[in-house]
């Protein structure tokens, strides 16, 4: 029988967080309360599923829908699970409900899971506001823990503002993330870590988007089949993503505004003449819900001035793939095989797509693995992308510079380097300085400090690097960190397809 324990990927601290709500001893109120959110699909319910005993939870799912049908069916539930025969018809409102919940005669301690409570916080007959005068009127020597778990993430997170009823009861608040490039591997079969990072790279870090890749053989068939497949879960899935946000009005322009970025635009205004919408204010603030659902990331460049203009990118790896890499051949996929689509127009297009993915990948890495390989604790991190005069020129002629990586340390210093997700040769660091050079001649304060010997220099190479790079690149006086995918990997377990598990094998 396979061991929960070995099913849930990287949610130790969250597990342990929520089973400390039953660690209050006997003798005294042991009732507590937690606010469980996170986008759909990142495993929340999963995670509750498998963190307390069965026999000392019960986990009742909402759905959209009144008041009246769901507090129906949570008796219904309440029946099934503890053997009894409640009358809905005897609990009108959500406070009788909650009393009948806390005075259950079941076994000690016990868990109650409210999952997608958002749907049971209609404008009639508040469940929030009713638990709250249920709750304080409890008192319990049995340790009990009322987990209200939802993926309305803004809705969710409401519920602890300073005006709202159940302000300041939460023990805990835990907002579940999707994986990050290392923990996602470990649902993967595909036997290279390049293999992980392109998968990681099109899915993202979603429980369940990774799931789908789990079935074919290789990883171009995965794709196709899950992801550019019309009827594909994944596709399907991030298609409606924005349907599936309760609360959002105008969703169609939502969804135009995320085809602009998926288009590569990325100033507000440019998104919204892209799109089509009113520019200004309204575009603004629509694109600001995107970033706060976590699908839209709102960059400046590193100590920019508060006046700069925000860049505006797609963040979710998936919604970021669909847009940038899928929606251009919508209409191919529509009359041909995906596998086709895929070898004809997609595949080449993948180290290109890769090269942004890559620099998340780099900025997770160096977290995940700092204290292993002794790296120094980081404050901000950033890049910087921009256009500086030519020195030595008398026109005004400008060159374009991107700096990959851009992070002021700790201890004051700055960390500057480069990102390649293919080869990265010798070249590529004398580019660095040479560009830092002319940052720190326009007058950039921070490049002028990260070209002094003591600012480390960091490089991430997702293909070949030389042997003697590192060495090369410290004769200029700086300390010089690499990381190369194989090291991003290190200690990461992958899933064969016959379960076993075995380190990411390096690039062939």
């Amino acid at each position: 029988m396979t061991n929960p324990n070995d099913l849930l990927i990287d949610r130790m601290e969250e597990r342990q967080a929520l089973r400390q709500l039953l660690g209050r001893p006997r003798g005294r109120a042991g009732a507590e309360m937690a606010l469980v959110t996170g986008r759909r699909r990142v495993g929340k319910t999963f995670l509750l599923s498998h963190t307390w005993p069965a026999d000392q939870t019960f986990h009742f799912v909402a759905a959209e829908g009144t008041s009246t049908v769901n507090r129906r069916e949570l008796i219904q539930a309440v029946n099934q699970r503890f053997g009894l025969a409640l009358d809905p018809g005897d609990y009108p409102n959500w406070r009788t409900v909650f009393k009948m919940l806390f005075e259950l005669n079941a076994s000690e301690p016990l868990v109650i899971v409210l999952d997608e409570f958002q749907y049971l916080m209609g404008k009639k007959d508040s469940a929030p506001s009713s638990l709250a005068a249920t709750w304080d009127l409890l008192t319990t020597d049995r340790p009990l823990a009322l987990v209200l778990c939802g993926s309305a993430v803004r809705t969710m997170e409401a519920l602890q503002a300073g005006d709202a009823a159940l302000h300041g009861r939460f023990a805990r608040t835990i907002t579940v993330q999707p994986f990050d490039y290392f923990d996602a591997a470990t649902m993967l079969p595909f036997a290279t870590a390049r293999e992980c990072a392109v998968a990681y790279g099109v899915v993202g870090g979603t429980p369940q988007y990774l799931e789908a890749l789990d079935g074919p053989s290789t990883l171009d068939a995965a794709i196709a089949s899950a992801v550019l497949a019309p009827g594909g879960h994944v596709r399907q899935q991030v298609e409606t993503l924005i349907d599936q946000e309760s609360g959002l009005r105008n969703r169609q322009v939502y969804k135009a505004l995320l085809r602009a970025m998926g288009a590569g635009r990325t100033l507000a205004n440019e998104v919204a003449d892209y799109a089509g919408t009113e520019q200004g204010t309204a575009t603004k603030v629509m694109l600001s819900t995107l970033t706060s659902l976590g699908y839209v990331a709102a960059e400046r460049n590193h100590d920019a001035k508060s006046n700069e203009a925000i860049r505006f990118r797609l963040s979710d790896p998936a919604l970021r793939f669909q847009h940038e890499v899928v929606e251009p051949f919508r209409s191919e996929l529509a009359r041909y095989a995906p596998a086709d689509v895929w070898t004809d127009h997609i595949a080449q297009r993948i180290d290109t797509y890769m090269g942004r993915v890559f620099e998340f990948i780099a900025e997770q890495a160096y977290h995940r693995h700092r204290t292993r390989l002794g790296l120094p604790m980081v404050e901000t991190w950033g890049r910087w992308e921009g256009a500086v005069p030519i020195r030595g020129t008398a026109t005004r002629e400008r060159q374009s510079i991107e700096i990959d990586v851009v992070a002021k340390l700790s201890d004051g210093r700055m960390l500057t380097g480069a990102v390649k997700w293919g080869d990265l040769g010798i070249g590529v660091h004398n580019k660095h300085l040479r560009d830092l050079s002319a940052l720190a001649n326009s007058g950039y304060a921070w490049a002028r400090q990260a070209l002094e010997p003591e600012s480390p220099l960091i490089y991430a190479a997702g293909g070949e690097l030389p042997d003697d790079f590192k060495a090369r690149a410290a004769q200029d006086g700086h300390p010089v960190i690499v990381l190369t995918l194989e090291e991003m990997y290190r200690g990461r377990t992958v899933r064969g397809a016959n379960g076993t598990r075995s380190e990411p094998q390096a690039l062939s």
